[in-house]
C-alpha cells in the first residue's frame, strides 16, 4: 500500500502526459492539470497493488502446493501475470474515473454521476484491455524485475543491490511497457470517450488508430509510460 502511494505521488504527471498523448490532448506542466484524478489514482494504485501482491502470493502457493521452495523464472513471471489479470475488475473502473477527471476536470462525485448517466455499461469500458495490460505489467514488476535483479546480483555479488535493481527495473519496465502499450492505448481511448463520439468498441478503436498513424498510433505516450514504469518498479521493489 505504501509503495502504491509513493509511486503515484512521484509519477502522477507522467501518467497524465501519457494519457494526454494517447488522446491528442495538449501537453502541460501545470500541476493543477497533471494531478487531476490524483485521489482516484491513489485509490486505484494502492488497492490494485495490494491485491496484486496478495494474489501473487496465493498463486505462488498454488504452484508450490504450500511447500517452501524457490520458484523458477517462468513460475515467478506466470504468477505475476495471473495476479495482474485478476486485478482488472478493480483497476478498470477506477482508471475510468481518473481518465474522465483528467479529460474534463470534474470532481470525483460529478464524474461518478457523468459515467453512470450515460449508462451502467460504461463501467465496463476498456475492461478487457485493462486485464491484458495489467497481466503483462504485473508479470514485469512481480516477475521479470525480481528475477533479473536476483540473476544480476548472483552474477556480480560485489555490486550494490540498488545498481542491480536499476538494471532490473529498466529491463522489467521495457518488457511490460512495450508489450502492453497497444492494449493500454486502446483502453485509454475507450475510457476517454464514454460518449462514443469517436471510439465505439475495441475493434473500431484499433481501426481508427491504425488509419490515423499505423502501428505508431498504438505507441503514443509510450516514452512517458516507460519512464513511469521504470521508476515505479524501482520504487515498489525497493519498498518491498
Amino acid at each position: 500500500g505504501i509503495g502504491g502511494i509513493v509511486e503515484v505521488t512521484v509519477m502522477q504527471s507522467t501518467n497524465y502526459w501519457k494519457n494526454a498523448k494517447q488522446q491528442g490532448l495538449p501537453f502541460t506542466l501545470d500541476p493543477r492539470v497533471t494531478y487531476r484524478g490524483y485521489p482516484s489514482n491513489c485509490l486505484n494504485f494502492v488497492s490494485v497493488t495490494v491485491w496484486q501482491f496478495a494474489a501473487n502470493g496465493f498463486i505462488k502457493k498454488m504452484i508450490t502446493g504450500g511447500k517452501q521452495r524457490k520458484l523458477s523464472a517462468v513460475e515467478e513471471i506466470g504468477a505475476g501475470l495471473g495476479a495482474g489479470v485478476s486485478s482488472a475488475f478493480m483497476c478498470s473502473p477506477l482508471e475510468l474515473i481518473m481518465v474522465q477527471q483528467q479529460r474534463k476536470g470534474t470532481s470525483f462525485v460529478n464524474t461518478l454521476g457523468s459515467i453512470t448517466s450515460s449508462g451502467l455499461i460504461n463501467w465496463g469500458r476498456g475492461f478487457w484491455m485493462t486485464a491484458m495490460r495489467e497481466g503483462v505489467y504485473t508479470a514485469g514488476y512481480l516477475g521479470v524485475t525480481p528475477v533479473i535483479r536476483s540473476a544480476v546480483s548472483k552474477r556480480f555479488p560485489t555490486w550494490n543491490e540498488d545498481v542491480c535493481r536499476v538494471i532490473a527495473s529498466c529491463c522489467g519496465g521495457a518488457f511490460s511497457c512495450y508489450l502492453s502499450h497497444p492494449a493500454d492505448t486502446i483502453k485509454t481511448c475507450l475510457q476517454g470517450d464514454i460518449e462514443r463520439k469517436r471510439f465505439t468498441n475495441h475493434s473500431n478503436t484499433a481501426s481508427v488508430l491504425y488509419k490515423e498513424a499505423g502501428i505508431g498510433a498504438f505507441y503514443r505516450g509510450a516514452p512517458w509510460r516507460l519512464f513511469r514504469q521504470i521508476g515505479g518498479m524501482f520504487l515498489i521493489d525497493k519498498i518491498r
